[in-house]
């Protein structure tokens, strides 16, 4: 019999995302005191739609879109709906006019100013692209793909505020909205200051074990985009053995404390 999976390694993504909507569910219907694991495994629920969006996570096209469906509620958007923006444009365009992520959308401004921007203008340039993104025929597929989504998705708000509106703010809402803007913040310091020119030190990576198991290696970011269709299991291999060589030493950040500490320090020093 085939194996369903495309990668035996997303047993991991599975487990983690029944993980996560079981904290979503049982956090909603009795209260539970889960909100901080809730939140922790939205982040890894971006971290998978980002993942499955490069690389289909299951061999079969239906098993693929219920991965979506499932990955559009666990996050609280579609999960089409950042084909275009991140793939088109960021891996693209990177860094430049056509980027919703680039980073000069905060330039000259303090590492807390720019955090408390850019995740705002970033929202806005994507929205403000996309009807002009979905317009073209060749991506009416695409479009029927995240109405659907978005469908679905309202399906299950609308009675669950019916049932329990503060309980739906307050248990699943605030954990999408963390996730949400966790994964799309972390773009600045992925980026911000490093040579957008160079095909090595364009990012700054976290190598660490334990975010990366958690996070489904989103930290080997240049990797990522040196081949964006790899599957995550396999980039912390290439990092080891095609880009360390290359990067330069100041870009590789053991975790995520250590990633943040210095591209605050940077931003610091640009902006004085």
């Amino acid at each position: 019999m085939t194996q369903p999976l495309r990668h035996a390694a997303d047993v991991r993504t599975l487990a983690l995302m029944a993980l996560g909507t079981a904290s979503l569910g049982i956090s909603w219907l009795w209260s539970a005191p889960l909100l901080p694991l809730s939140m922790a495994l939205a982040v890894t629920a971006c971290c998978a739609k980002h993942n499955h969006t490069h690389c289909p996570t299951f061999r079969g096209r239906r098993a693929n879109r219920l991965m979506d469906y499932w990955l559009t509620f666990l996050t609280g958007s579609s999960t089409s709906g950042i084909r275009v923006a991140h793939q088109v444009r960021h891996h693209g365009a990177s860094q430049s006019p056509e980027d919703f992520v680039r980073c000069s959308l905060v330039t000259d401004m303090s590492p807390g100013k720019s955090l408390l921007c850019y995740v705002p203008l970033v929202i806005r340039e994507t929205w403000r692209e996309m009807d002009a993104d979905m317009a073209l025929a060749k991506r009416c597929k695409l479009r029927a793909a995240v109405r659907n989504e978005r469908i679905a998705l309202w399906m299950i708000i609308l009675p669950m505020l019916w049932l329990d509106a503060a309980g739906f703010l307050l248990w699943v809402c605030l954990p999408w909205i963390f996730g949400q803007w966790f994964l799309i913040a972390m773009n600045l310091p992925q980026h911000d200051g490093c040579d957008a020119a160079s095909r090595w030190d364009h990012s700054r990576n976290i190598v660490g074990k334990w975010s990366n198991w958690w996070f489904l290696n989103n930290g080997f970011h240049t990797a990522h985009h040196e081949r964006p269709g790899l599957h995550w299991s396999r980039l912390a291999e290439r990092h080891a053995g095609e880009i360390a060589p290359r990067l330069d030493p100041q870009l590789s950040h053991r975790g995520l404390a250590d990633f943040w500490r210095a591209w605050w320090k940077s931003r610091r020093r640009a902006a004085a």
